[in-house]
């Protein structure tokens, strides 16, 4: 029987519980002594609620603070909608858990409070990082600077994936100190068969998933399908979401007089598989995102997807015809009427990582680096199905390449 030496304390610090994290958490709740600390749902995320009761093995703790909501502008116009999360309360909590080891999200000030407490108390401290070149080209040289001292100071790193470990490297970061993951999602809420959450016609239905802001690219959406409709192609448009530019969207939809043409809210995230059952082609025509979940849910969901090369996930998950340019109108017009005609490749599922295999890779390392780590029965199972996950997949893409070489 195995026995647990000693159970290591892990304290991870993030603005807020997000439902696609849930499993990854669920996963270091089983083999750490966990507490996730956070500062609250934010004002636009209505559909994100009780997530805390998700995750019975893990403390969850809602730090003191506060959240200040801004209007991000570009070329004097509302591009995105932001919150500035300021949490003093995250140090008081990490003073009486102790943790053994931090994860802290992004560059700010929660991980200026983890740096702080690890250099006191002599404490690792990973960063969980996003931003890509793209998402990280305007920013200001206050947090250039300040960016730079994180790349000194921080233990290791946690990307979401290529794009965010290319960012880190131009930060100067060695490439031995990152640990390249993937965004995920809950693989297993996709694969269950479900109805259509709603029956449109004319097919094919063309879905968009996400805020309504000018950053999601929705505009150049509508102006695209104008475009398409106006040469004579009959399909739907799908458009699921909140945001401040909602009512603003459908007076243009309106004004390009588009037809068939479906607003939805959002959706809560148990919903989701309903809404992808309900189309025929993913479009996520972002202007940025450090990633885009929308991405994995739409390819487990087995619906192809046309892809913004803007979005943090495109060159990991995509080949070249599946990415374009949502500012280039007639690149994105070319691309949206060949993936209607059905002349667009499917993704690949083989890119994505499961949410067991980035767990255990992530709790691997973590034990690696922490000198009190646990390594108890549950971690080698986890590791275990880890690698025969790994081997069944590395034997399902050499079947296919032999099948393909014995028919050449």
């Amino acid at each position: 029987m195995d026995t647990v030496n000693q159970t290591t304390k892990l304290a991870l610090l993030t603005n807020m519980i997000a439902p696609y994290r849930i499993p990854i958490y669920s996963i270091l709740a089983d083999q750490f002594d966990l507490l996730i600390l956070h500062g609250g749902k934010e004002a636009n995320r209505d559909s994100w609620s009780g997530l805390e009761n998700a995750l019975p093995n893990a403390k969850v703790v809602r730090a003191w603070g506060w959240q200040i909501r801004y209007a991000k502008k570009v070329n004097g116009e509302v591009f995105d909608e932001k919150f500035i999360h300021i949490t003093p309360g995250f140090l008081w909590h990490l003073l009486r858990f102790r943790p053994d080891t931090i994860i802290s999200n992004e560059m700010g000030l929660r991980s200026m409070i983890a740096l702080a407490y690890g250099t006191v108390f002599r404490k690792p401290v990973w960063i969980w990082w996003g931003g890509t070149l793209h998402s990280e080209r305007g920013i200001g040289v206050f947090r250039k600077v300040l960016r730079k001292a994180f790349s000194w100071l921080a233990d290791r790193w946690i990307t979401y994936g290529r794009t965010s470990t290319e960012y880190l490297l131009s930060l100067g970061v060695k490439r031995e100190r990152i640990l390249q993951s993937q965004n995920a999602v809950d693989e297993e809420r996709f694969k269950a068969r479900v109805e259509p959450a709603w029956t449109i016609e004319p097919r094919p239905v063309v879905l968009h998933v996400g805020q309504f802001i000018e950053r999601k690219g929705v505009g150049s959406l509508l102006e695209a399908v104008a475009s398409l409709q106006q040469q004579g192609r009959e399909f739907s448009l799908l458009l699921v979401g909140g945001g401040r530019d909602k009512q603003a969207l459908e007076r243009r939809a309106q004004t390009l007089g588009l037809r068939n043409v479906h607003f939805q809210p959002a959706q809560p995230p148990d919903k989701m598989p309903s809404v992808y059952r309900s189309a025929d082609l993913v479009v996520f025509p972002t202007l940025e995102d450090v990633w885009g979940l929308v991405a994995n849910e739409a390819i487990l969901s087995g619906i192809p997807v046309l892809c913004s090369k803007y979005a943090g996930c495109a060159p990991e998950l995509f080949a070249s015809d599946s990415i374009f340019a949502p500012d280039d109108s007639n690149e994105f017009s070319e691309k949206l009427g060949a993936a209607i005609a059905g002349r667009m490749s499917k993704p690949d599922p083989g890119r994505l990582k499961t949410t067991r295999q980035l767990g255990s890779e992530l709790v691997q390392e973590l034990n690696r680096f922490v000198p009190r780590a646990v390594t108890n029965g549950k971690t080698r199972r986890l590791r275990a199905d880890y690698i025969q996950e790994s081997k069944s997949a590395h034997s399902a893409t050499g079947d296919v390449r032999q099948k393909a070489k014995g028919s050449q």
